[in-house]
């Protein structure tokens, strides 16, 4: 009993739980679907298989799902169970390599053979008495069956004993004798001499070279004897007739002379049918699909593949089919950094092919990851996991060809920073593509928009002209986009992730069509949207699959798409607002909605967004857990218009769920707003607590995240700092480019000291009013090139009052000046050095 359940602990300990199962005694008549229906309700299952040898079924198979909680959920419920009138046994399947039940029974036996051996006589085995006991037991044993002899204690054998003492002495002697005589004769056992019945094989014939020749337009009933026949008097060595082609045969003859005159019988006729017979040369010999033959070729590919160690790539097989890019990289992601994880897709059937490319930044992390996951069970599969051949880099750079070795390199080496780079702004339009629009614009020609007209004063420049033309396409390409379902602001910064399946093109020519960028990238695979403003110079493109859309950037990055080089980029995460549907395509827009958006300007854009006063933001203690953002907004929204009203939260560790603080913050839109809050709704009841309403020091928390990480561009007032002004533009230029959005006060550009330019790269800007100005700075800011440059616009800070100037002066000079630099003090004479 101690022994049974030894065992039994030491089996539970080693069975470990998987999400594969094997289930035996299955009957003959069970299908896939009928299984798969059994064990579906338990769980998702994403392999099924049946085990056959040579087209018979063997009763048994297995079931992968995709948790192993369904699988010990399956396991537990079909265990011991009917399907049919069998029934059937359900268990966990062992990894690779493991044999924990033979491991378990060989310690059961071990044990045992323990117990039979220690049966506690060993400590009496020296005890005279005892010995005298054991004699006469024996003795007693040998009278009964005559099969031993009992010793003699003592006393004198009787005649009796004696004679049966010679008899015994008697069969001893020829025991001997035959046992000398059977040592003579060695002895065979019977499989040996089975062995030696068997008459041997006799050596396989040599291969006989023969003269074949083909016979063709053969009855569809042709035999053997026919063909024979039809050859005589010449005797065929071989005749074979093709069992799945009907028509045709083949004949071999031992001589070359055979062979010629039975080329003869061409165009005879063989009963009704005119046959064909012409020489027919063997192909080269083919080799026997034998185990050592079948995987020679493999062997042989991979025979210079690097290791795991060098390379850090693997290549992962039996995956399920509903394995996406994120699942494998999560499960690989543990063991080190990845650079790349790919995972094909059938372009027909839209579905993963069952296997994947993985490569680590560090190889160590991949030899790791190899040793530990090879054969586990991943999502109801054994994984297989095998050194990947080394990835073929594309030396094409796709500039078109031709040029000098320097253009090559800098055009290779641009294509492969081309994904981790940021460039660009995202709404980076090309110069020669802003001159096309206008021209067609406003119905002039390009010469006039690009050219400078001499001899007329008070003419716009072309660098003014271009300015303010790009100004204007990028407002109504904004427009476009938030029409779209783009979200803008991901584009305001450096983004932190990058998505892996939308792309942004940059610089295309004028009147690109959709219809030809939509075929330029369906070569690489499905594409879900592709989103082209009104002017075609910028577009957006979102792939259905990550492999291919990274396919298509490095095919395409920095390729010629017309005369011009196509910039390409990894947009943003969380680009489009909404993600794609299956089902629906992307829209081509109607001509009234183009024109309607060709109508949207980008001057005299007012901002909405109110700010918030100082002091109007309260702290809200004794908050109910179970309180939302809404229901603080709803309770509070009585005392005036509100700006945010947040619950601060925190992120549980174990569930990871945001869990309430018990406190919050109000902020309104007006300081007396939150004034009569404090005097209306102080120890007011909200989801039966009682609130405390204090006065916030902190700052106001209705800026969102987005606008968080955004730079501080400073408070909006009638002044604006222009900063990376062209050293060759001058005092007119920058007053055309903003007169065109109010009226101007004062436009200054400081000077340099030294006199060695005109100016020193920045400019105040001065408006007469502050709707004039966030109409200029709305327009300007997003990507505004002036020669090339792109202007960077921030709010100047206001005039400073003299309070404001001594406080400055003050903290500068004064004891509370920051960073006071220690000076040292020498005393005339051997005095030591003092520090003030």
């Amino acid at each position: 009993l101690l022994q049974e359940i030894k065992y039994i602990t030491v089996q539970g300990s080693l069975e470990d739980i998987m999400s594969r199962l094997i289930v035996k005694n299955l009957p003959f008549s069970v299908t896939e679907a009928k299984l798969r229906n059994s064990f579906s309700p338990h769980g998702d299952v994403t392999d099924l298989q049946l085990k056959y040898k040579n087209g018979k079924f063997r009763g048994f198979g297995f079931v992968g799902f995709l948790t192993e909680e369904g699988a010990k959920k399956a396991k537990d419920y079909l265990d011991g169970t009917f399907i049919g009138a069998a029934k059937i046994k359900v268990e966990m399947c062992k990894e690779l390599g493991q044999h924990g039940d033979q491991k378990n029974k060989d310690f059961v036996k071990e044990d045992k053979k323990k117990v039979e051996i220690s049966t506690g006589v060993e400590k009496h085995k020296e005890d005279p008495k005892f010995q005298e006991f054991m004699s006469i037991h024996n003795k007693e044993i040998g009278g009964t069956w005559g099969n031993d002899s009992g010793g003699m204690v003592g006393g004198v054998a009787t005649k009796e004993t004696t004679e049966e003492e010679g008899d015994e002495e008697g069969e001893d002697e020829e025991n001997n004798e035959d046992q000398k005589e059977n040592k003579e004769e060695p002895v065979v056992s019977d499989l040996d001499y089975l062995k030696s019945k068997k008459t041997p094989k006799a050596p396989p014939k040599p291969p006989v070279d023969l003269f074949t020749v083909k016979i063709t337009g053969l009855p569809y009933k042709t035999k053997k004897k026919d063909i024979k026949l039809l050859f005589t008097p010449l005797k065929p060595t071989s005749v074979r007739l093709p069992p799945k082609i009907k028509g045709i045969a083949f004949a071999g003859f031992l001589t070359e002379k055979e062979q010629k005159i039975a080329l003869n019988k061409n165009r005879s006729f063989c009963g009704e049918h005119q046959i064909q017979v012409f020489k027919h040369t063997a192909k080269s010999s083919v080799t026997v699909n034998t185990p050592a033959s079948k995987w020679s070729a493999q062997e042989a590919a991979l025979a210079e593949v690097e290791t795991v160690g060098e390379s850090g790539r693997i290549f992962v097989r039996n995956l399920s089919y509903t394995a996406t890019e994120e699942d494998i990289s999560d499960m690989f992601t543990k063991f080190g950094p990845l650079t790349e994880t790919s995972v094909p897709v059938d372009r027909l059937t839209r579905k993963y092919k069952g296997f994947a490319f993985v490569t680590f930044m560090m190889p160590e992390h991949a030899v790791a990851a190899f040793s530990a996951l090879d054969g586990t069970s991943f999502m109801g599969r054994l994984l297989h996991l095998i050194p990947a051949k080394a990835k073929v880099e594309d030396t094409d750079t796709g500039g078109g060809g031709g040029g000098s070795e320097f253009k090559k390199a800098k055009d290779a080496k641009l294509k492969a920073s081309a994904g981790s780079s940021y460039n660009w702004n995202s709404l980076f339009l090309g110069t020669s593509a802003v001159a096309d629009v206008m021209a067609d614009q406003y119905g002039v020609d390009k010469a006039k928009v690009v050219m400078d007209q001499e001899g007329k004063a008070g003419e716009t420049s072309a660098a003014v002209k271009l300015a303010l033309g790009e100004t204007e396409i990028v407002g109504q390409t904004r427009a476009f986009l938030e029409q779209e379902g783009v979200e803008l602001d991901v584009f305001s910064r450096k983004p932190d992730k990058r998505s892996k399946t939308v792309i942004l093109a940059k610089n295309l020519p004028a009147r690109t069509s959709p219809e030809e960028l939509r075929d330029l990238f369906s070569k690489f695979g499905v594409v879900n949207r592709l989103v082209l403003p009104l002017h075609c110079l910028t577009c957006i493109i979102e792939f259905a699959d990550p492999g291919e859309a990274r396919a298509a950037f490095t095919k395409l990055a920095y390729s010629k798409f017309h005369n011009a080089p196509l910039y390409l980029e990894w947009a943003p995460e969380n680009t489009f607002s909404k993600p794609f549907e299956k089902g629906t395509d992307t829209k081509e827009e109607d001509v009234d909605d183009v024109k309607a958006v060709s109508e949207v300007s980008a001057d005299v854009v007012e901002d909405d967004d109110r700010e918030a006063e100082e002091g109007s933001t309260l702290f809200v203690k004794n908050l109910n857990f179970s309180t939302t953002d809404e229901e603080l907004k709803t309770h509070f929204q009585g005392c005036g218009s509100i700006q945010s009203a947040t619950v601060a939260t925190k992120k549980d560790i174990k569930s990871g769920e945001s869990l309430s603080m018990g406190f919050g913050f109000i902020t309104y839109y007006l300081k007396s707003s939150a004034e009569k809050a404090i005097k209306t709704l102080q120890q007011s009841s909200l989801s039966e607590h009682c609130l405390e309403l204090k006065r916030s020091t902190r700052a106001s928390t209705s800026k969102s995240k987005t606008e968080k990480e955004k730079k501080d561009l400073g408070k909006p007032s009638t002044k604006l700092l222009v900063r990376n002004i062209p050293f060759q533009a001058n005092k007119e230029e920058i007053t055309q480019i903003f007169k065109t959005f109010g009226e101007l006060s004062a436009v200054r550009l400081p000077r340099k000291m030294a006199g060695t330019g005109d100016h020193r790269g920045f400019a105040f800007i001065e408006f007469s009013s502050v709707s004039d100005a966030k109409a200029a700075f709305n327009a300007l800011v997003h990507s505004t090139h002036l020669y090339g440059r792109r202007l960077v616009l921030e709010w100047a800070q206001g005039e400073t009052t003299l309070e404001e100037l001594r406080d400055k002066t003050k903290q500068h000079w004064g004891e509370g000046r920051v960073g006071q630099e220690k000076r040292a003090r020498f005393e005339i004479g051997n005095a030591p050095e003092t520090m003030e």
